[in-house]
């Protein structure tokens, strides 16, 4: 790994989100940290490293905070499947997170004993947030626009690319009216368990951060079931998101 060049970092929460990008380095060696492993190599000569992070918000956090201390890098890349909240995207469509939001985060109304659960009456609040950008306290965080541009000028075969809003939450949404609900008050495109934490990591340690997401199933479609293949399609591309950030220099 060289000492003179800042690698780019790619997280994957599951094996069928990283095996692949795992394959395509170059001369990799294994170093592991608090039960993680990361994988070194090289795309194109140009140090970058993979590490299955694991599915949640705070496995990928930590991860990512293991690899912010661990290399400095260039910038964070979290990846993998997610599901639809817009109906217009289908399974294989790429998301790309201009926003991310924390879906797990929210202040219910006051009710009494017996008075029921109003999901739709609950409000999201400004979370407090570390680093020296100002506001700290935000609703949403942001994915790196220059990593979204190169992202945008990658052809790809298996759907459409599209910039939105990305929710995070340990949360597993199969409920229409929720989704829909999320959909329309968060301006949600889909959904993960890992983004939100690896943005707000990034952002107390200044690291350029993305959030690239493939539609792996939505509940919108009863035939589009979840399918781990997209995984696989996620990670392709995200390769020649790599190729062209090293290529581009624009994060150098």
């Amino acid at each position: 790994m060289s000492e003179f060049k800042k690698p780019v970092i790619v997280l994957g929460p599951m094996l069928s989100e990283s095996a692949y990008l795992i394959s395509s380095l170059e001369n990799v060696k294994e170093r592991r940290s608090c039960g993680y492993t990361f994988y070194e190599g090289y795309i194109d000569g140009y140090p970058t490293v993979v590490c299955r992070c694991f599915i949640g918000v705070v496995n990928s956090a930590v991860a990512a905070a293991l690899a912010a201390q661990l290399y400095s890098p260039l910038c964070i890349i979290i990846q993998g499947t997610s599901g639809a909240h817009d109906p217009e995207l289908h399974q294989g469509d790429i998301v790309l997170g201009e926003r991310l939001a924390e879906l797990g985060s929210f202040i219910t109304p006051r009710k009494g004993r017996g008075e029921g659960c109003g999901f739709f009456d609950r409000t999201v609040p400004e979370r407090e947030v570390a680093g020296s950008a100002e506001p700290r306290n935000v609703t949403y965080l942001y994915g790196d626009s220059r990593i979204t541009d190169i992202a945008l000028s990658v052809p790809y075969s298996f759907g459409k690319v599209v910039k939105g809003t990305i929710g995070a939450a340990d949360i597993w949404n199969r409920e229409l009216d929720v989704i829909a609900h999320l959909h329309d008050t968060v301006g949600t495109s889909c959904e993960e368990m890992e983004g939100f934490g690896v943005a707000q990591v990034c952002r107390a340690a200044d690291i350029p951060c993305a959030d690239i997401r493939v539609i792996s199933n939505s509940e919108w479609y009863p035939d589009e079931e979840f399918d781990q293949k997209y995984g696989e399609y996620c990670q392709m591309f995200v390769l020649e998101v790599i190729r062209r950030i090293i290529a581009n220099g624009a994060l150098l």
